[in-house]
């Protein structure tokens, strides 16, 4: 009994590790989100500063928008890779509070099992103390 506890407090571990995994994994993926985020916002903000009179304002501004459609590109890229790995890590840390749970019902099955088994004894020996009472008592 005391390795299937021990397997439990290693399973909670377990299950604890992966936890903290996945809190990292979507920080690190909400952080991705703002820096898309940030990209997008700078874009609006070079148009809304950027003079549609002047050919060398627009010119800048295009050129801008160009380096920021691809920087924006590479950051979405990012964050793709960033929602796999949450996935991933979602992925394992349900499967380890499975296993936690799995082991929990075993132990638990295990103590009904030894409390039936307690019953039956403790049945049988108030039968045969029931049954020398009434052999004695005869």
């Amino acid at each position: 009994m005391s390795a299937l506890h021990t397997l439990l407090r290693l399973r909670a571990h377990a299950r604890e590790e992966s936890q903290g995994m996945l809190r990292r994994a979507e920080d690190e993926r909400d952080t991705q989100a703002e820096r898309v985020e940030a990209v997008r916002i700078a874009v609006v903000a070079a148009r809304a500063g950027a003079d549609p009179t002047d050919p060398f304002a627009l010119a800048t501004y295009h050129a801008f928008r160009m380096r920021q459609e691809v920087a924006e590109r590479r950051e979405n890229a990012r964050l793709q890779q960033r929602e796999r790995e949450v996935d991933q890590k979602r992925g394992i840390h349900v499967g380890r509070v499975r296993d936690e749970i799995a082991t929990e019902n075993v132990i638990e099955a295990h103590a009904r099992e030894e409390e039936r088994e307690q019953a039956t004894r403790d049945a049988r020996r108030m039968d045969e103390i029931a049954s020398r009472r009434d052999v004695e008592g005869l």
